[in-house]
C-alpha cells in the first residue's frame, strides 16, 4: 500500500501543477473557464495516460499498474469510470483525498471507490 500511496499523492500533485499552468494560459477575467479548465486538465491527466498505458507517470515509476479482475488490461471503459470518480474522491471541497484513502485502506482488495466501480485493480507489475 505504501507504493500506491506515494503514487497517488505525486500524481495528483503532478495533475494539480499541469492544470494550474494550463488554466494560468486564459485571461484572468474568465475565472470560470479557467476552473473548467483546470478540471478538464485534471481529469485528462488520468485519463490519457492511463487509458493509453494502464498505469500514470508516477505508478509507473514505482511498479504499479491497473489491471481489471480477470489480470488483463483495464479497458478505457472502465479508465472513463475511474477518472470521473475522482470528481467525489479527490474532491477538495467533499474533503480531498480522505474517502479515496479511507476506501483503499478498507477494502480487501485496497481499491478505492471508482476502482470498484469499474471493477480495476492496481497491482504490481
Amino acid at each position: 500500500m505504501g507504493r500506491r500511496y506515494i503514487a497517488g499523492c505525486f500524481d495528483n500533485l503532478l495533475a494539480i501543477i499541469l492544470a494550474l499552468v494550463v488554466a494560468n494560459q486564459l485571461p484572468d477575467s474568465q475565472p470560470a473557464i479557467q476552473v473548467a479548465v483546470m478540471v478538464a486538465t485534471y481529469l485528462a491527466y488520468y485519463l490519457v495516460s492511463e487509458g493509453l498505458f494502464y498505469t500514470s507517470p508516477v505508478k509507473y515509476l514505482t511498479g504499479l499498474t491497473i489491471r481489471n479482475f480477470d489480470g488483463g488490461p483495464c479497458s478505457f471503459r472502465q479508465t472513463i469510470i475511474r477518472t470521473l470518480m475522482r470528481i467525489l474522491e479527490v474532491n477538495p471541497l467533499l474533503l480531498g483525498c480522505i474517502p479515496a484513502a479511507l476506501a483503499i485502506f478498507l477494502t480487501r482488495d485496497k481499491q478505492r471507490f471508482g476502482d470498484q466501480l469499474a471493477r480495476t485493480v492496481v497491482v504490481r507489475r
